[in-house]
């Protein structure tokens, strides 16, 4: 038996009480086209609000703020499988009825574990390789193509880093497009097509790598592991050497 939703944590809670009311749990939860094999069942959940705000409060009584918070974390992941290992940690969390966060040799504790820290990881990384370019209008832009729905994650360090600058930050993988101006921060979910830009940062980024890249101190594979290749597109210093 397969749950199809629309993808949301309302969607998943909901599934998560739809469960607990039939006795019945799917093996998987899916929010797209799904191949079935022999005797599957795919079963659509609609969305019901207060069924999920029902599993929220369970939660909330049994796990601390900062637990409940890493549920909302794990939903940025850009894994096709984080729906289902939401739900059986969930599911776990609330059959335990206290905080499972400890246990990793527990396959879907690890496994929710890992969603966290993949996202968190990229949000982490991010920080260091947006490339701002500044638009005729004055506006800095930044474009890039991370893995996980990080937008809102690392924006609260540009504002703090860039208190008076105006700045969007343009995530072109899950198009999403934050912007930042005079105090005022607005985020919507929209397909824009992306500026392309090439000002005196963008030769900055480019003349600052030639200046301290020594050739015959190369380490590749070291730099790889620091600054993933599929980075590289949107960072003006190496998008050259792709």
């Amino acid at each position: 038996m397969i749950y199809l939703i629309d993808g949301s944590i309302d969607g998943i809670f909901t599934a998560i009480f739809n469960s607990y009311l039939t006795k019945k749990f799917p093996s998987a939860l899916t929010d797209g086209d799904v191949q079935l094999e022999l005797g599957e069942e795919l079963i659509e959940v609609s969305t019901d609000c207060e069924k999920a705000e029902r599993v929220f409060n369970k939660l909330y009584k049994i796990l601390p703020k900062k637990e409940v918070e890493r549920i909302f974390i794990a939903i940025r992941s850009g894994d096709p499988a984080k729906h289902t290992v939401i739900f059986n940690y969930v599911v776990k969390t609330i059959n335990a009825g206290k905080c499972i966060y400890d246990k990793y040799t527990e396959i879907d504790v690890f496994n929710f574990d890992r969603l966290v820290s993949q996202v968190q990881l990229e949000a982490h990384r991010f920080k260091g390789f947006i490339r701002f370019s500044k638009a005729d209008n004055g506006v800095y832009y930044a474009k890039y193509f991370p893995d996980n729905d990080i937008n809102t994650l690392i924006l609260p360090h540009f504002i703090a880093r860039y208190k008076t600058m105006p700045f969007i930050l343009h995530d072109l993988n899950h198009n999403v497009i934050s912007a930042h101006a005079d105090g005022k921060t607005k985020t919507v979910r929209e397909k824009i097509t992306p500026l392309d830009i090439d000002d005196e940062f963008s030769k900055l980024f480019k003349t600052y790598y030639d200046s301290i890249f020594i050739k015959e101190r190369s380490n590749e594979k070291l730099m790889k592991n620091y600054m993933p290749k599929r980075y590289h597109k949107y960072m003006p210093e190496k998008n050259e050497l792709l």
